[in-house]
């Protein structure tokens, strides 16, 4: 295991999405109460960053199309097939750390390459699956 510290808890707004990145991984990143998620950053209907999006009760909601996680679980309420992968997150000392080897190391990184560019004009944002309707979004 690789303890990697990505936030301070204090700087960590509650119910508000935050964005880290390791290993080329995006990941949301959000604080409850005293509890601390860090799902995988990108909606798996299009790709977007979940850290744009916002908290409704116990969901993060996609700021594009409005598809729902559950903060503990990644998981969809709206359709369970539906999933964020959930990554291991803890506090110490003040510190929010996951386990980068968890994230980059242990395969999921490596079974899941990401297809952003990120260094190009809006790579970030870019649509990794693209529709007929939406060509260019």
């Amino acid at each position: 295991m690789q303890a990697l510290s990505i936030f301070k808890l204090d700087d960590l707004k509650d119910r508000e999405p935050s964005h880290a990145l390791v290993a080329n991984v995006d990941l949301a990143v959000i604080r409850y109460d005293d509890t601390v998620s860090v799902l995988y950053g990108r909606c798996a209907h299009r790709g977007a960053l979940m850290a744009d999006g916002h908290v409704d009760g116990d969901n993060i909601i996609c700021g594009l199309h409005g598809w729902d996680y559950r903060l503990d679980t990644g998981i969809s309420e709206y359709n369970n097939s539906e999933t964020l992968p959930k990554f291991s997150a803890w506090v110490e000392s003040g510190e929010v750390y996951v386990d980068e080897d968890e994230v980059a190391v242990a395969a999921w990184a490596k079974a899941h390459p990401q297809p952003y560019q990120r260094d190009a004009y809006q790579g970030v944002y870019q649509d990794p699956v693209g529709t007929v309707d939406e060509p260019h979004v």
